[in-house]
């Protein structure tokens, strides 16, 4: 800017031609670039500047939620977590002061991280049951996740994998931000066969951890299936301590139509996702499927970050018990219910 400046102070008190080029030419002339200059300045640039943007011209993007980079330590324990109020919308302004929180009934050392983000790259694994037992909803539903998985994955540091399961797991799209290959590989689903759910989960969760990231990112398994398990080789159980030991949290969209809550199927599937900081929701018609679709992906990007040191760590493997609270009325915190402590190393 200040060099245009100094170019039309030239121009205009007549200084010799070897330093304003304007000097001893017709007025016609020197109106031209008394017109140029006012052009350069109303377009914040110099005439020195060349009229081609090299990468230092572009100016720097600031999201509006930055991404910072932490480095946690291995007696500190990450917690993301979502809030809700009694109308089921997701809360975003809650501050450290609402909340009460302990580990193995004791409160932290000290809090790390406490933010509401939207913009945690996240890394979600879509599992699709294509057993027989869900043939007349299997169209609908394959549509429904379909357009979902495009519009959840709004950045290019999320990535989704497709897995589709009946006897077995089998991953039909790996890994990837490329939302057109996503919704093709679940459009492209076959139908027939069991259902093995619990070792499709155990395989979608091997494959999140294998996915090494600087940084957090939120690792999130979405389930569609009617819970009716009849090919799994692992017990419930193993599976729900593997999703926690990886820190996945488990979102099941229940597409059985007439669920019974008294089902010992279904309650199984409901602790498989309370248990790992998810939760159950009902997609039995394609109104629900379509609803619970939409309220998932406001919940992934409404959330709040939490990094804290417990009061008393041993890196023993023993399973600590997390309770988190908020203290603000008719509001409810969704989260994990513990973590599995990391292990002394025997080389330590």
């Amino acid at each position: 800017m200040a060099k245009s400046t100094a170019f039309i102070d030239l121009a205009v008190q007549g200084i010799p031609s070897r330093i304003c080029p304007t000097a001893g030419r017709p007025l016609h002339q020197h109106l031209m670039y008394l017109a140029l200059a006012f052009v350069l300045l109303a377009s914040g640039r110099s005439p020195a500047q060349s009229d081609t943007l090299n990468n230092n011209d572009v100016p720097p993007r600031h999201d509006e939620n930055p991404i910072g980079t932490f480095t946690l330590h291995v007696d500190e324990v990450d917690l993301p977590f979502v809030v809700a109020d009694k109308h089921h919308h997701w809360i975003t302004n809650l501050s450290q002061d609402e909340i009460r929180l302990s580990d193995n009934g004791l409160p932290p050392e000290s809090i790390r991280i406490f933010e509401s983000r939207s913009g945690l790259p996240l890394r979600v694994g879509l599992i699709v049951d294509k057993s027989d037992s869900i043939s007349q909803q299997f169209a609908y539903e394959k549509d429904a996740a379909a357009l979902f998985i495009s519009r959840l994955m709004s950045s290019p540091q999320d990535l989704a994998f497709v897995l589709g399961f009946s006897d077995q797991p089998a991953l039909v799209q790996d890994l990837t931000p490329d939302t057109e290959a996503l919704a093709m590989a679940v459009r492209n689903l076959p139908l027939g066969g069991g259902t093995a759910v619990y070792d499709a989960v155990h395989f979608a969760c091997k494959r999140l951890s294998q996915q090494k990231d600087n940084g957090f990112t939120r690792r999130v398994l979405v389930l569609l299936t009617d819970g009716d398990d009849n090919r799994s080789e692992l017990q419930p159980a193993r599976v729900i301590e593997e999703a926690l030991r990886q820190n996945v949290v488990v979102i099941v969209l229940d597409t059985n139509p007439t669920p019974s809550w008294d089902d010992p199927k279904h309650r199984t599937l409901e602790k498989l996702a309370t248990v790992t900081g998810g939760q159950i929701l009902p997609a039995g018609n394609k109104k629900q499927l379509a609803k619970s679709f939409e309220e998932l992906s406001a919940q992934l990007r409404s959330y709040y970050l939490l990094a804290y040191r417990p009061s008393q760590f041993t890196r023993d493997g023993s399973f600590h018990k997390i309770q988190l609270k908020a203290t603000r009325r008719g509001m409810r915190i969704i989260c994990r219910k513990g973590y599995y402590a990391a292990q002394q190393d025997a080389a330590e």
